[in-house]
């Protein structure tokens, strides 16, 4: 049964599996691994072959007395009734049939990959406020010039896709109406709009800012326009 035989093990101690990049094997995982692909669909062709051929002969192998060896499999696979039906390792009688390497490694990139997205997903959750937060404040002053530092952007609430920064900061309350600038980067593509809420309805006016000057005009058209009118010595 040594190297050289036809029914040699072509599995060894010190072989790496499922992949070269898996745990070296000892000589029982060896032995095992060769039971476990005779059970395996294209296996069991080759056990049924083996259990005719061997019956009724003496068996040798090259291993050491001491250690496991696959011809002990292909002893109790030739005396076993019905020619080869059992396929026993050192664990057990029977065991789930041999997979392919491929089908392993596969399994293994695929959960390699689901923990580096949960990951990704759990840090983006962790760090989504303070980037929406930076991320308006940089948009904002790029936008609104130097004044904007003076806004105090605030996290709105979580979406569920984390990728989607948004931040919020109130300008006044005057006349009935709520007046807050709203922060949004959605896939790459900032935006700052002037939401103007009243306060004993349900109404709401959304306006995109696109200048100081722009935001200017828009805020023309709000109760709180003669309070920061300069032609009317508003407060700037």
């Amino acid at each position: 049964m040594g190297p050289l035989s036809p029914y040699a093990n072509p599995f060894t101690a010190g072989d790496r599996r499922p992949s070269p990049a898996g745990t070296p094997m000892d000589a029982a995982e060896a032995v095992d691994l060769f039971a476990a692909t005779l059970r395996g669909p294209v296996g069991r062709f080759y056990a049924d072959e083996f259990a005719r051929e061997l019956r009724d002969l003496d068996l040798m192998c090259t291993c050491p007395l001491d250690v496991p060896c696959h011809a002990d499999v292909l002893l109790r696979l030739a005396n076993a009734p019905g020619g080869g039906n059992t396929i026993s390792t050192s664990n057990s009688k029977e065991g789930p049939p041999m997979l392919h390497p491929i089908m392993v490694c596969a399994a293994e990139q695929l959960t390699a990959g689901e923990k580096r997205r949960t990951a990704a997903r759990e840090d983006a959750f962790r760090t989504w406020g303070p980037r929406s937060v930076e991320a308006a404040a940089r948009y904002a002053h790029q936008l609104l010039g130097a004044e904007a530092a003076t806004l105090e952007w605030q996290t709105l609430g979580l979406l569920s896709f984390e990728e989607h920064l948004q931040a919020f900061t109130s300008l006044d309350t005057v006349g009935g109406q709520h007046l807050e600038l709203y922060f949004s980067d959605q896939g790459g593509t900032e935006s700052i709009t002037l939401r103007v809420s009243c306060m004993s309805c349900p109404s709401q006016h959304v306006h995109e800012v696109t200048s100081l000057e722009q935001l200017g005009r828009l805020l023309s058209q709000t109760p709180v326009w003669p309070l920061i009118n300069p032609s009317n010595g508003g407060n700037r």
